[in-house]
């Protein structure tokens, strides 16, 4: 599938299940009261790095989690994506964390904010970047 077709169908996706598990909770005002106006094109594009570097980090774990034997091999692939989810998105420079769950969080319920990291998935996808 061409990246761009994979980027559009996983856009929305910014709640993964799969990072669920090493991600803290945000309480909801945190996210809420950030609105697209409140992040910087410097904050977008860190986001959308890590959000591609996860995705990448993804698809490499999905087919091990699907052939995996047991439950206790999923778990252990489960926390073995989950850190790698976490080293990524604590890797790229500009962004914590915390941050990205909060624009995860900002995305999925603005819709400003998520055609703004949309279009720069686009840019990048083009540009490749």
């Amino acid at each position: 599938m061409p990246l761009r077709k994979t980027l559009t169908a996983t856009t929305l996706a910014f709640g993964l299940a799969v990072t669920a598990g090493a991600m803290t909770a945000l309480s909801p005002q945190s996210a809420a009261a950030q609105s697209a106006a409140d992040y910087s094109g410097d904050q977008i594009e860190a986001f959308t790095m890590a959000y591609l570097e996860v995705m990448d980090l993804r698809e490499q774990y999905v087919p091990q989690l699907e052939a995996a034997g047991s439950e206790d091999e999923q778990r252990a692939l489960i926390e073995d994506a989950n850190a790698e989810f976490v080293e990524a998105i604590e890797g790229t420079e500009g962004l914590t964390l915390e941050d990205y769950e909060a624009i995860a969080q900002a995305a999925s319920e603005d819709q400003e904010l998520q055609t703004r990291i949309v279009t720069r998935l686009e840019e990048m996808q083009q540009g490749g970047e």
